[in-house]
């Protein structure tokens, strides 16, 4: 019973920094170029990770084979995504953005069940269908003062989102030969790399997108350390103490993390179809995640007419 509330202390803590992130990103975006803010968020965090790994002396080899598809991986996971957040936040609010990312542990499902790697039951064929039904009704009115371009910002986010759920679908077998932590660091690595020269490209980390003034560093640090280190380091210890299942129910802490933050911060308004969108995904991510009872075979010839 201790493991099991440490574990969803440790699941709420890190999605309810999710929902920070969102809130903080679309804050200071003005500010950078997603480039830039993606390399220096991730690759900070990256440092704090190398460190605990090295101090927890976590280093594990890894077959050549297995290295080059974890590098793949973390492009999606730590080039991609980063990228299409940053990028999204930029034209849709913290509150749509949020609500989509909540829809994460259901596309990695769909996806999963399109690969054959897990089975699509008809309790998660119908918490997808609900979810798209709260998605559709959170997304499906926008204030033009706020976010004129929020349609374009959405459809972003559901492809780094995409390119999220594509790390945990395939990244499951090596998180469990080799760790959570190398793996994530290796990955990481991979995916900052390609931050770091794509913002070279196309972004201005040297020509004016990094001259925050204090407050805007302070916030990149947010993002960095807690929104990015403690985040990732929070839910790989929750999977460790409480199933996928249980860790996965509190993603709805995300997007009302980010729509509370989004008010207050930002003045985006909190709309009945926000509200309405949040607990149909609520409701989602609990019917995906419900179980059948396991009856013995005793009780089902009792129960027999």
């Amino acid at each position: 019973m201790k493991d099991t509330l440490t574990g969803v202390s440790f699941a709420c803590l890190s999605t309810s920094i999710g929902g920070m992130t969102v809130a903080l990103t679309r804050l200071i975006i003005d500010q950078t170029d997603p480039l830039s803010l993606a390399f220096v968020r991730y690759g900070m965090a990256a440092v704090i990770l190398i460190v605990i790994m090295m101090a927890r002396r976590r280093v594990a080899r890894m077959a050549q084979r297995d290295v080059m598809v974890i590098a793949l991986l973390g492009i999606f996971m730590y080039a991609g995504f980063p990228y299409c957040m940053a990028r999204a936040l930029e034209d849709t609010t913290a509150a749509r953005g949020a609500l989509i990312f909540a829809a994460m542990p259901l596309i990695t499902n769909m996806l999963g069940a399109v690969f054959r790697i897990e089975h699509l039951t008809a309790l998660r064929s119908v918490a997808i269908v609900v979810a798209i039904g709260g998605v559709a009704t959170a997304l499906g009115e926008h204030d033009d003062t706020i976010a004129p371009n929020a349609l374009q910002g959405d459809a972003i986010m559901f492809l780094g989102i995409l390119s999220a759920a594509t790390f945990n679908v395939f990244s499951k077998q090596y998180l469990i030969r080799y760790g959570s932590l190398p793996v994530m660091v290796c990955a990481m690595l991979v995916g900052v790399s390609i931050l770091f020269f794509m913002s070279l490209m196309f972004g201005e980390p040297f020509s004016g997108s990094l001259d925050f003034d204090i407050e805007g560093w302070f916030v990149v640090l947010l993002l960095a350390v807690p929104g990015g280190a403690l985040m990732l380091f929070s839910w790989g210890r929750a999977l460790q103490l409480i199933t996928p299942t249980q860790a996965a129910i509190t993603v709805g802490l995300n997007p009302l993390t980010a729509i509370l933050l989004g008010a207050w911060m930002l003045s985006e308004p909190i709309t009945p179809n926000i509200l309405i969108g949040l607990v149909l995904i609520m409701v989602a991510i609990v019917l995906a995640n419900l179980k059948r009872p396991n009856f013995p075979p005793s009780s089902r010839r009792n129960s027999a007419p």
